[in-house]
């Protein structure tokens, strides 16, 4: 099979997305590699995203649209999962955009018959929107010259979660076999920490992982769909989820490094959650904060050093030497509130 006749799916979760939706399919219809399907599964959308990609699918058969009650992003690419015919799977939010429209070429051309994973450029400068120019066979061709194998041993991964560059799928395009192998889908019903946990099951079980240099997708900061940049009562309560699961995985695996690396992460979590408390839409009473402090800071008791690099050991060294009602204090400092 050439290259232009490999099956590309594009899954897009969306809810409640008129916003900003058109743009964001349109960026995808208009890439050169003709050879796609377009999956939007609509959330439970009250807007006039129904109606929006009823016309979409109508105008191009490339476009198949899934509707179901509001479960959650997880879920839904899940259900896009479950519909995806393609060999290569990408996951787009339905606020952002694929900036160049060479980028699922340049993808199944890395990827070859060898590649489990290729991963891509991500960009959150506006400026960046309709600034592809130049001669576009010449730019792919050197985005494929300086394509690079990765080696994802023990080590590396544990510096990739805790420097926090596997938290992302929307860089990155999965073989589908790799994903059908493993059973791999999102952990529905939590909000934070479901991409890593997918990432780390897909990178874990790569045999060639694979990095092509070409600035591809353009992330929407604040966008419709993010959870950050507020309170949320239920954040530690996913996080946790999701860091006992690391936990647990780092420990089978045996390696010191990835134990360490998993501990830095939570601790930071911990770090952030605490902070989230002192956030001006917390209408939480101050001592009921405080108690929610000591919580979060019993839950990752100390941190281990193994592997981490020198700013993350200081980081980790003040976290052990910290209680809940310091750490209390301390991130009052940065979040604004005492």
């Amino acid at each position: 099979m050439s290259g232009t006749e490999v099956l590309v799916s594009v899954i897009v979760p969306v809810c409640n997305g008129e916003a900003h939706l058109q743009a964001t399919l349109d960026s995808v219809l208009a890439q050169r590699h003709r050879a796609l399907e377009l999956i939007v599964v609509d959330d439970g959308s009250t807007d006039a995203t129904p109606a929006l990609l009823a016309d979409l699918a109508a105008a191009d058969t490339r476009v198949r649209t899934l509707r179901q009650p509001n479960r959650g992003v997880s879920a839904a690419r899940n259900r896009g999962l479950d519909a995806a015919h393609g060999e290569w799977i990408l996951f787009l939010d339905a606020d952002d955009l694929l900036i160049d429209p060479l980028l699922l070429t340049a993808l199944v051309r890395a990827g070859g018959d060898d590649a489990d994973i290729v991963g891509f450029a991500s960009t959150d400068d506006p400026g960046a929107i309709g600034s592809v120019g130049g001669d576009g066979d010449r730019r792919l061709q050197a985005a494929l010259a300086e394509a690079v194998d990765v080696v994802l041993d023990h080590r590396e991964i544990a510096t990739m979660i805790a420097a926090e560059t596997a938290n992302a799928v929307w860089d990155k395009a999965y073989r589908r076999t790799l994903i059908d192998a493993g059973g791999t889908r999102f952990l529905e019903g939590i909000r934070m920490g479901e991409d890593l946990l997918f990432n780390l099951d897909c990178i874990s079980r790569a045999q060639v992982v694979r990095t092509v240099p070409i600035r591809g997708h353009f992330y929407r900061r604040g966008g419709t769909a993010s959870a950050t940049g507020r309170y949320l009562p239920d954040k530690f309560t996913d996080l946790t989820i999701v860091g006992t699961r690391l936990a647990d995985w780092a420990q089978s695996t045996g390696s010191p490094e990835l134990a360490a690396a998993v501990d830095f992460i939570r601790a930071k979590n911990v770090f952030s959650c605490v902070r989230d408390l002192h956030r001006p839409d917390c209408d939480v009473p101050r001592e009921q904060r405080l108690e929610r402090a000591r919580e979060y800071r019993i839950e990752v008791p100390s941190v281990r050093m193994d592997g981490l690099g020198p700013g993350r050991r200081v980081l980790g060294s003040a976290y052990n030497l910290l209680g809940y009602r310091s750490l209390f204090r301390l991130t009052g400092l940065v979040g604004g509130r005492r």
